[in-house]
């Protein structure tokens, strides 16, 4: 008994093995034949002469004669290619069979192909009866292997059938009308089922099952008369219920499935009827009445079926391919070069055959209503089209026409807009449609683009090279003052609009406002989560829009999802900050920016970082109008709690504010970078644009299916490459960062020797940030200044943030003074921050240079000032800005200099001392 149960247990064992061995090859494939796929459409530029089925059928060949070729090895991989090998025949049949042939006719548009059905059954019926007679004709006297009648027409039965997938493919590449491309692909479905009735037949005779006359004839009514009435029945009961079921995905979708594989197996083994030619008719029937399927399901509905299908493809074709190759390998004895030669006369039998099928059956097709040209019947025959006809590439061209001033009109629009008025408009030449049609030619081999560019233009101004000199209006946000003062807003305030009607059709509600902290906790965490989600919503549209990249998606999702989890809008904005942050490993190449190579690695990485710092910070800001919208939509919600709405919606704001202006600095400082992001928006929003349209063309009927999805094809091609940051540039344009000092004001005055002289100088005292960090703090006896050439820096005074961009040189004052401490503390803003660092003697050296004396004290100054006497004087930090640009006087080296002052004017001394005589004494002020 025990020996009974473990002889028991080692079968399952090994019989577990094997099918682990088999998914394992079977992964191995599928994977493969993606890898082909991207091969062939992204480096080859599909432009290898072999359709992709015959691609994966060389890999599994090649695969296979490399493992018969492996000796004394023995691993899973060998033993699950071993066991697809030796697969039952049967299996592939009931497994892929069903799937393959009711996709092709459940997925075919019925319109299309019901003028061609008459002369498809022609072609299908006598037309393969002719070309298995005369394949029969040649196995038997041209052959030497003495093959009987009825071997012969097996032989022909299964040569005779068409291969839809190539031929079609071809004829949509080509440009043929879609008539005859309608045709062969439902021909091809139907001579499947024909082909494969004769060989059954035949089949029967020759084992022994059918051997009499009325066997026959019996048999040929039940496989051409009832596969097709049994399938059209059950199309019949699958419409009646799929009409029952309303947006149901996956009832839809599965039942679809169920249906082919259980009307296939009913067929063939219960009814004994073709089971290829009742999923014909099922399928067939069923895309008549394709709306029987859910508006909501028809999309994923196809997308489903058409990755089974390719799945499905890829697996047969390499284990076909295999077991070719070992069926080589087995009979290399028996095989000799006339075989060879029998084969290439096989081959021109087949189509001598096909020829004959046209030529005896042209008049039936011609009087089914089917009006082929001369050119078209040779594709009919042997599928040799090239090109397209004169009357097709009239309306393409028109087609694109359309398409242009569509995509002009939109583009003229996107001039005039102030968010795009840093876009590079060169650099957006690569994404317009006359460079899709470029492209486009280029894979075809056609020269559309040659006819489409001599066609008029409606409008000369909405070429691009003629509005590149034009001005656009500047966005406001460029004109700010260096320093920034941003005030508190008060909680209960929130500003009503102008003009606005909200007031009048708000019903009244009743306050619900409570006493108790823990229901207005809850309040205001329902509410931040509420506005957390309104953030998500808004980033998934951005990057549906292509505003954003799927990497700046997933940061942003991320950090909300961790927000909501704490209630806190103020994380989210903590974590979307630290991706601003200059990672350890780009810190320490910048220590080695001194090779070359590596400096040049370094400023691609760092560009890279201030593109996503751009990414994220716009993102963010782009929510603003969500936000608004909320406020105004819902003012109810305000009304449950009037102080805690206000409060959630002002920290917001506030986190808006402070987005603001590390975008006005980011724009300012990091101008290159800024405009191709800006470009790179642009054109995913012009791609988006460019897709809609040929939608629209092709839903009209405008543009022919094949050129629309070849241009949809390079549109989302252009599209992934902007996804991944490869934006297309403009010969002369690089992605570089402008040097930090060309973006002082305080140097560029200089002449070249003197810049070149202080540049020098300058790059040892470069210094980098990070975000948060504390310069110097309240109290603090000053060392060093920082002269801010990228970023921002913060000084926060009784609430009142102040900031300093690029220009201002912070904490200068007690620098100069020695004696007096930090005013505040200064941090690092939102964002990096690049600063050269001023110590004592680099400022006597500043002072001492006749050019550069001016700008500086005038800097001490505004610093003293703000600091010390803001106050007294009663003044705003850029009103006292203002103050010393226009009364501040310098006087370099300059005795005997007499200064009026009237009554009720004072003197500030900066620096240096003069002497005051009143009633006749000399008094020294310093």
């Amino acid at each position: 008994m025990t020996a009974i149960g473990n002889a028991t247990m080692g079968s399952h064992d090994a019989g577990g093995h094997a099918i682990g061995t088999v998914i394992l090859f079977l992964s191995f494939a599928v994977l493969a034949g993606c890898i082909c796929k991207l091969i062939l459409s992204q480096v080859l530029k599909n432009k290898f002469p072999a359709p992709f089925t015959v691609i994966v059928l060389i890999f599994g060949f090649t695969v296979g004669m490399i493992i018969s070729h492996t000796y004394g090895m023995s691993n899973d991989f060998l033993l699950g290619e071993k066991e697809l090998r030796e697969i039952n025949p049967h299996l592939i049949y009931y497994i892929f069979f069903p799937l393959l042939i009711f996709d092709s006719a459940f997925n075919s548009r019925f319109h299309v192909i019901r003028p061609q059905i008459i002369s498809a059954i022609l072609l299908a019926g006598p037309g393969v009866l002719i070309s298995i007679t005369i394949v029969a004709v040649f196995a038997t006297y041209i052959f030497p292997y003495h093959w009987s009648w009825l071997l012969s027409i097996m032989f022909g039965s299964i040569l005779s059938a068409t291969d839809p997938v190539v031929v079609v493919a071809l004829l949509h590449e080509s440009g043929a009308s879609k008539s005859l491309a309608a045709l062969i692909d439902l021909e091809s479905l139907l001579n499947d089922g024909s082909a494969f009735v004769i060989f059954m037949i035949f089949r029967d005779i020759v084992v022994g099952k059918s051997d009499g006359a009325k066997k026959i004839i019996i048999d040929i009514f039940k496989f051409t008369i009832g596969g097709p009435v049994f399938g059209i029945a059950c199309g019949v009961i699958a419409v009646i219920a799929l009409n029952m079921a309303h947006n149901k995905l996956e009832v839809e979708i599965i039942s679809t499935f169920g249906l082919a594989y259980l009307i296939f197996y009913v067929a063939d083994v219960e009814l004994e009827v073709s089971a290829v030619l009742a999923l014909v008719a099922m399928g067939l029937f069923m895309a008549k009445y394709k709306y029987c399927i859910s508006s909501q399901v028809q999309v994923p509905m196809a997308n489903t079926w058409r990755i089974i299908t390719d799945f499905a493809n890829i697996l047969i074709f390499i284990i076909t391919g295999i077991i070719l190759a070992h069926s080589l390998i087995d009979t290399k004895t028996t095989i000799v070069a006339r075989d060879f030669g029998f084969s290439i006369l096989l081959y021109i039998a087949l189509h001598l055959g096909r020829l004959l099928s046209v030529i005896v059956l042209h008049p039936f097709i011609r009087w089914s209503g089917v009006r082929l040209s001369l050119k078209e019947q040779i594709v009919l025959i042997w599928s040799g089209l090239r090109g397209s006809t004169p009357e097709s590439e009239r309306i393409l061209l028109q087609a694109l026409e359309h398409m242009r001033r569509q995509t002009s009109k939109q583009l003229h629009k996107m001039k005039h807009e102030k968010q795009f008025s840093d876009v590079d408009w060169d650099m957006l030449n690569e994404y317009l449609p006359e460079k899709l049609v470029q492209e486009m030619d280029a894979q075809r081999r056609t020269s559309v683009h040659r006819r489409f560019s001599l066609l008029p233009d409606f409008a000369d101004d909405l070429l691009l090279n003629s509005y590149r000199n034009n001005t656009i209006t500047h966005i406001e946000l460029k004109e700010i003052p260096s320093i920034c003062e941003v005030d508190i807003i008060p909680i209960d305030f929130i500003p009503e609009e102008n003009n606005s009607t909200i007031k009048h059709i708000v019903l009244p509600v009743m306050d619900f406002r409570s006493n108790d902290e823990k229901e207005n906790a809850h309040f205001r965490n329902e509410l931040t989560i509420r506005f957390l989600t309104a953030l998500l919503v808004d980033y998934e549209k951005q990057w549906y829009l292509g505003m954003i990249r799927r990497r700046t998606l997933y940061i942003l999702i991320k950090s909300v999802e961790r927000a909501k989890h704490q209630h806190s809008l103020k994380l989210h904005w903590k974590l979307i900050v630290e991706h601003f942050r200059l990672s350890k490993w780009l810190q320490n190449l910048r220590r080695l920016d001194y090779v070359k190579w590596i400096n040049n690695q370094t400023n691609k990485l760092l560009f890279d970082h201030i593109f996503l710092t751009i990414e994220l910070t716009l993102a963010f800001h782009s929510t603003q109008t969500r936000m608004d919208n909320i406020r105004k939509q819902f003012p109810e919600l305000a009304n449950i709690d009037k102080r805690i709405w206000n409060k959630v919606y002002k920290e917001i704001r506030f986190y808006h504010l402070t987005a603001s202006y590390i975008l006005l600095d980011l724009q300012k400082s990091y101008e290159a970078c800024w405009r191709i992001h800006m470009t790179k928006r642009c054109a995913q929003m012009l791609l988006k644009y460019e897709s809609k349209a040929i939608t629209e063309l092709y839903e009209t009927g405008m543009l022919g299916h094949t050129v629309y999805l070849h241009i949809l094809e390079l549109i989302e091609k252009k599209s992934l490459n902007l996804e991944f940051y490869r934006v297309s540039m403009v010969k002369g344009h690089l992605k570089t960062i402008e040097n930090p000092f060309d973006l002082l004001l305080l140097f560029r005055s200089l002449p070249n020797q003197e810049k070149t002289r202080w540049q020098r100088i300058m790059k040892a005292k470069h210094r980098w940030f990070q975000p948060d960090q504390i310069l110097f703090e309240k109290g603090q006896r000053v060392q060093t200044a920082y002269l801010i050439a990228r970023g921002i820096v913060e000084c926060k005074i009784d609430a009142m943030p102040t900031y300093y961009r690029s220009g201002n040189i912070v904490g200068i004052d007690a620098l100069f003074s020695q004696d007096v401490p930090a005013h505040d503390t200064y941090r690092v803003s939102i964002g990096l921050l690049e600063a050269y660092c001023i110590d004592g003697i680099l400022l006597n050296q500043f002072l001492q240079d006749k050019n550069l004396a001016p700008s500086i004290y005038q800097e001490i100054a505004v610093n003293v000032l703000i600091n010390n006497y803001q106050e007294r004087l009663k003044l705003n930090r850029l009103q006292l800005r203002s103050l010393v640009h226009t009364r501040a006087k310098f006087y370099w080296n300059e005795l005997d200099i007499s200064i009026q002052l009237k009554e009720n004017q004072r003197l500030f001394i900066l620096a240096g001392y003069v002497n005051h005589l009143f009633n006749g004494q000399n008094n020294k002020y310093e």
